[in-house]
């Protein structure tokens, strides 16, 4: 994609308070899942309320530390690196055996991720990333993810166990909104409409008595992390399995992101940014392990995010890094960032998605391509068959060994891989 579509290309810097404004924007995008997985993490082990508050800084320090370090020395690409949820999915299920199981599994596979990238043994599978296959895990990203906004959009909480029509008319109208801005303003403020629909939504739910300030008032403004050594990690064989397989997920994952966000920015020295990348992911393991959290992946969302704002600076996502790092020693910026509207969030991730699709069919149609009749169900089925997965309730895996169900149970995982095998063995070009 021609870098003249974007207000900035990857390796432009904007001016520091634009910088900081896109940061901002990519940082309360992430936000909501991070308080997510250390909630999860946190209810699995049982933790008390000050050792919650502990794990949600250490997933901070996590994702705000390589995220900075993916973008300036890893892939370099303007990917968010945040805790992985087969990873999470594995760390739920290992709960029971302790943290310290679940430490030495995760610094094995960290480190098995870190060896791989070192050694540069991805370039082996680059040239499978095919138009079909990298088209598909742009349109799996969106489909995927579909089953985790829907919540959101439509408002579930205790007291709306089925939703509110209210707040998915609202989320709908955000979502148009956003939609408009970003059509129809030019230049620096077209690059602002994202955060502009998540300041104009997260007013109206304010005004609507749909958020909770008290939590920003009563934080403090500084407070450093504690709890940070959890004890030595231990080598029990069935977690050290179980985290293996949930690393192969992270594996695929990753070079699917990485993948995806290339063919939109660029895709210059590809495959030396898919090592270098699968690299600080292993390293970000060993220092997930070593606190006793949730290990990462290159988010997949950011491709969507990109085509909505027209900001393609990998600078910008280093400085959301940089403010994730702050949060976690700032309570009072993690409370405010906490507190915007979870279908706020919600609605902008939806446009972003939207524009994902359009860049999925786009590389698989690039240069007047016409498909034929096997590229229908190359492109098609991984599609379904990987939004059916993402859309299944996770008791439906449990009864599978741990070390399958982080594969078969992630949808974006199953999709990239059923494509891959139809591509490149059952229903290859002849």
């Amino acid at each position: 994609m021609d870098d003249q579509r974007f207000f900035y290309s990857l390796n432009q810097r904007p001016p520091f308070w634009r910088n900081l404004l896109y940061g901002a924007q990519w940082a309360l995008i992430m936000f909501p899942a991070l308080v997510i997985v250390a909630s999860i993490s946190a209810k699995a082990l049982n933790l008390p309320t000050e050792e919650e508050v502990a794990f949600f800084q250490k997933i901070l320090l996590v994702a705000g530390t390589f995220t900075t370090w993916q973008t300036l020395g890893g892939h370099k690409y303007p990917l968010q690196e945040g805790p992985a949820t087969a990873l999470l999915l594995t760390f739920v299920i290992l709960a029971p055996s302790g943290l310290a199981a679940i430490k030495g599994g995760f610094l094995i596979g960290g480190l098995i991720l870190f060896l791989i990238g070192r050694l540069r043994w991805m370039h082996y599978i680059t040239d499978y990333f095919t138009p079909n296959v990298v088209g598909v895990i742009l349109l799996l990203i969106a489909f995927t993810l579909l089953p985790y906004l829907l919540p959101l959009l439509i408002g579930v909480d205790p007291a709306h166990p089925n939703g509110d029509g209210a707040v998915f008319a609202a989320s709908l109208a955000l979502i148009i909104l956003i939609a408009i801005l970003s059509h129809w303003l030019k230049g620096f403020w077209q690059t602002t409409a994202m955060i502009v629909g998540l300041v104009v939504g997260t007013f109206i739910f304010w005004f609507w008595g749909l958020m909770d300030l008290q939590p920003v008032r009563e934080a403090s403004w500084f407070s450093l992390p504690t709890h940070l050594w959890t004890g030595m990690p231990r080598f029990d064989l069935p977690a050290v399995i179980s985290c293996f397989f949930a690393y192969l997920a992270v594996v695929v994952n990753s070079v699917g992101s990485i993948h995806g966000v290339g063919e939109i920015v660029g895709k210059e020295d590809l495959t030396k940014r898919v090592d270098r990348g699968i690299g600080v992911t292993g390293l970000a393991g060993v220092a997930a392990a070593g606190l006793g959290v949730v290990g990462t992946v290159s988010y997949s969302s950011s491709p969507g995010v990109i085509l909505v704002t027209r900001v393609a600076s990998r600078y910008s996502q280093a400085m959301c890094g940089i403010i994730l790092l702050l949060a976690a020693f700032i309570p009072r910026l993690n409370a405010l960032l906490t507190a915007i509207p979870a279908t706020v969030v919600g609605a902008a991730l939806c446009v972003a998605l939207g524009s994902q699709v359009g860049a999925g069919i786009s590389v698989i149609t690039a240069g007047g391509r016409t498909m034929a009749g096997r590229d229908y169900l190359v492109v098609g089925l991984p599609v379904i068959i990987g939004t059916l997965v993402a859309a299944l309730p996770p008791s439906f895996f449990a009864i599978l060994p741990a070390s399958i169900g982080v594969i078969v149970g992630n949808g974006l995982v199953m999709g990239i891989v059923l494509v891959l095998v139809l591509e490149h063995l059952l229903l290859r070009n002849r």
